[in-house]
């Protein structure tokens, strides 16, 4: 966007001046939003110079002053570059190279941004009374909101905080408290002073003032664990801290370095623009991320909170103790978490499933955006750090963590332990980047890791391969397959630039399809594999387990093959999920008929995993939301009944005694899907439960958002008025996103008009819940045009609302637009967002243009074919 150009490139700062430790004191007015601040810096001046040049934005600073070991102190003056969010002190005289103390006096706005030291809103447990507390969030780059500091990962330094705050709100920090007093210039309040922290980045300094319970415990190796909730709510708190108090050990003993403080907290914040923020000592969390009410979650939210709890606690060794030396790595460090946390839920809660749910939940999640033309490396180079907010998505976190699972996979997990061990340990309190990791992984594994994650991460075009399956000739003895391998691009155009990747590939066969039979490293665009004792009838599947970051492409009598061990389950789960994913994803990109997909999907009825089925539904999904746009969409929904009805009648609606969590989670999927699909039976008794539910018969937590969801769906005015009443009595927010969820299902176009009024007028929604109203919504073809109609009337007020670098108005774009097929309104959206200049969607906006145009293409090649399919069914 030409504005971009015009600015002055974005330069780090220099490493003229250092700081190594910092002495702060923040003093929150909570009546007037605003807070008081003084900074004392210990720096290390490198080389002679008459000022001082470090991060400061939105503050006002009254005063700067330096101190020499000889005492001399001068004075500074001080200039604000707002537009760079740079602060210069110069002085009178030259400052020659040795240890000065730079301190600043300096006051600042409490904002409802959700960055930087921002305002918190909550009620009294009654209800009756608004209070505020507040708090940080500072990654990427919003400590310099906060207090002046050097905002960039390598400047690491340690920190001590002392809190100024009412005496009735709860200080708490990074770091345990040390002392607690009253303040000598005003008796209602008191002076919190916490430990110093370890040698750290800015962007994981915590600090929060405001009314919490807790719940607390000890790890197994005496490691203090508090989990702070909303006041009333210590028991949703005991969930997390479980999980917390077990997965904390495991980190220890997998990296086999020791969790570097005396505390590990974690705290529900009322407002939270992300999930959760690995802050060292203090990991802040969206409520719907942390708490879990005993009686009224589901088990899909126990689920969820489990595997954040165990992403953030995995930074506080890879990110935390080690950190990126710059923005550019960031992948590394949110794809490492991304896949541990996996690791450590399974061992903790083998229940779950949860390796086959990586490939439905994440692997899978990654393939569809990154075969898009507009998708992006895993490593982007990064100036400015107002790039960086794009990159939180799912090539960082998904793609990432599926790259790491691969290279777990292809040196194994003994080597993989000594190599992490010893690369955290060499740069524990350091900063790094990605090639160290992969030369201390070689070392442990004798393996070329840097040679083949190259390819993956560095290549400068984004994606992963198709490999094609071409058997050449056979005898009895044997079979003879041909492998090439090229980009895969959504749309079936070619790959201009041959990209080439060096591939992990894994085979196997009928014979024994517990094992692989055969595993090569593809560094070429063909090879030839030559597989014994597999006879010509015998079926040959590729990618054991889902592991290698490549989708394939059989010829059809090789696929056909693979019915059978899909519909009586010889294949694992996560092998027959990802078949169908594959063949949904070709079809998409033209290199088969839509017709073929529907036909496989049914080799699929009699599926009873929840991660499978989960997988299928996604794929139907997307196929929904295209053939909701043609006149034979009944026929399709009487075909999704087909599909489903088996297995709906086997979990019926009530759960079972001592059921296994996953089967719990399958009901409400299967049920919405059946309901959405038009079945008046599991239609009615929505309804019924529904009243019951009204009149005090509570509906089971893991189907009540299905219940709400169809209830919304087929319901009038009324149904809608009971949803609301209901959203505004709910005080979990769990039970509040399954109820605005659930509203923008309504496929009466007025209805939607009010729900969006509901989301964002008045003060009915909270602004971290916003995008969930607003993405529902969009679900049907209905509501998507209303939608898109008020992004274009609103844009500029939700920049202003949300401020412009926000990752809200990322989700906004992309979760609401992706689903339209006209080409003509892909060129509209390019168009309008082209005009408004909002340079934080530049890149969501061309993957929806892209997808759009995508989508058309589909239609005008298989609509026909798909008719004329489910005509004959």
């Amino acid at each position: 966007m030409t504005e971009q150009n015009t600015k002055k490139l974005f330069e780090r700062l220099s490493k003229t001046i250092v700081p190594t430790h910092y002495d702060l004191t923040i003093q929150p007015f909570l009546e007037t939003f605003k807070f008081d601040g003084n900074v004392t810096i210990d720096i290390q001046v490198n080389e002679s110079t008459d000022a001082v040049i470090l991060y400061a934005a939105e503050l006002k600073i009254h005063q700067a002053t330096l101190a020499s070991k000889s005492k001399d102190e001068l004075k500074g003056k001080v200039e604000l570059d707002e537009e760079n969010e740079r602060l210069k002190v110069t002085f009178d005289k030259q400052l020659e190279k040795g240890d000065y103390q730079l301190s600043l006096k300096f006051s600042g706005e409490i904002t409802d941004k959700m960055v930087g030291f921002y305002r918190n809103k909550y009620t009294t447990p009654d209800g009756k009374e608004i209070r505020y507390g507040a708090s940080t969030q500072f990654e990427p780059s919003d400590c310099r909101r906060a207090f002046p500091c050097w905002d960039e990962p390598n400047f690491k330094a340690t920190f001590d905080v002392t809190l100024i705050a009412p005496k009735h709100l709860r200080a708490i920090s990074n770091m345990p408290i040390i002392s607690e007093q009253e303040f000598a210039e005003n008796k209602d309040w008191k002076l919190t002073k916490f430990d110093r922290t370890p040698v750290m980045s800015t962007y994981l300094v915590a600090y929060v003032v405001g009314e919490y319970d807790y719940v607390e415990t000890k790890d197994s190796n005496g490691v203090s664990m508090r989990v702070y909730t909303p006041v009333g709510k210590k028991e949703h708190g005991k969930f997390a801290l479980d999980i917390a108090s077990k997965v904390l050990p495991f980190y220890a003993e997998y990296f086999n370095i020791k969790y570097p403080i005396a505390k590990a907290d974690q705290i529900a914040i009322p407002d939270f623009a992300m999930g959760a923020m690995e802050n060292w000592g203090l990991v802040t969390y969206r409520d719907t991320a942390l708490l879990i009410d005993p009686k009224l979650s589901s088990i899909n939210s126990r689920q969820y909170v489990a595997i954040v709890v165990a992403h953030e606690l995995a930074h506080q060794w890879f990110g935390n103790l080690v950190t990126m030396d710059w923005w550019t790595d960031l992948w590394l460090n949110e794809g490492f978490a991304s896949w541990i946390e996996y690791l450590a839920v399974d061992k903790c809660y083998p229940e779950f499933d949860i390796w086959t749910q990586f490939v439905a939940d994440t692997f899978a999640s990654f393939l569809i955006p990154d075969a898009l033309k507009s998708s992006h490396p895993i490593e982007v180079p990064i100036g400015h750090p107002a790039e960086i907010s794009e990159i939180f998505d799912h090539i960082s976190y998904s793609k990432g963590s599926s790259v790491i699972r691969m290279l777990h996979d292809y040196i194994g997990d003994d080597a993989f332990r000594k190599g992490l061990h010893n690369y955290l340990k060499e740069y524990s309190y350091k900063n790094t980047t990605t090639v160290n990791l992969w030369s201390h992984l070689a070392k442990a594994s004798n393996k070329p890791v840097d040679e083949v994650m190259s390819s993956w991460t560095l290549q400068m075009a984004s994606g992963y391969p198709l490999i094609t399956v071409h058997e050449e000739q056979h005898s009895n003895k044997s079979r003879v397959l041909k492998l090439s391998q090229q980009r895969f691009i959504a749309d079936g155009s070619a790959d201009d630039e041959n990209l080439q990747w060096k591939i992990p590939i894994t085979i196997f066969t009928k014979s024994n399809p517990k094992a692989v039979t055969k595993q090569i490293l593809m560094d070429k665009p063909e090879v030839t594999v030559t597989l014994d004792n597999v006879s010509e009838d015998d079926w040959v599947k590729l990618n054991y387990n889902s592991i290698g970051l490549y989708r394939v492409k059989y010829e059809s009598k090789a696929l056909a093959r693979l019915q059978e061990p899909i519909a009586n389950k010889t294949l694992s789960p996560q092998d027959r999920l990802i078949i169908q994913n594959d063949v949904a994803a070709l079809c998409n990109a033209g290199h088969q008929s839509f017709v073929d997909y529907l036909e496989l999907l049914l080799s699929y009825k009699e599926e009873d995993n929840f991660t499978v089925w989960k997988a299928i539904a996604s794929t139907i999904g997307d196929l929904s939301s295209l053939l909701e746009y043609t006149d034979y969409f009944d026929q399709f929904k009487a075909y999704r009944l087909k599909l489903f009805s088996s297995i709906q009648q086997k979990l019926g609606w009530d759960a079972k005694e001592n059921e296994n969590p996953l089967i719990a989670m399958l009901r409400p999927m299967v049920l919405s899907l059946m309901g959405r699909s038009d079945d008046q039976a599991i239609i009615d008794e929505a309804t019924k439960r529904f009243k019951k539910h009204l009149a005090g018969e509570l509906i089971d937590p893991n189907i009540r958002g299905t219940v709400y969801g169809l209830v919304s769906r087929y319901g009038n005015d009324t149904t809608q008025e009971e949803l609301r009443k209901l959203y505004d009595a709910a005080d979990m927010t769990e039970e509040k996103v399954r109820l605005l969820r659930a509203m923008g299902q309504t496929i009466d176009g007025n209805a939607i008009e009010k729900v969006i009024k509901f989301v964002f007028d008045g003060d009915h929604v909270r602004m971290q819940d916003s995008y969930i109203g607003l993405v529902s919504c969009a679900s049907s073809r209905t509501g998507r045009d209303i939608v898109w109609k008020y992004l274009q009337k609103n844009w500029k007020a939700l920049v202003e609302r949300f401020g412009e670098m926000s990752n809200f108005l990322v989700t906004f774009v992309d979760g609401t637009l992706s689903d339209f097929v006209d080409e003509k309104l892909a060129d509209d959206i390019q168009a309008f967002f082209d005009a408004t200049n909002t340079a934080i969607v530049t890149r969501a906006v061309k993957q929806v243009a892209e997808t759009i145009r995508m989508r058309a293409d589909v239609m005008k090649r298989d609509s026909k074919a798909i008719a004329e399919y489910l005509t004959q069914q």
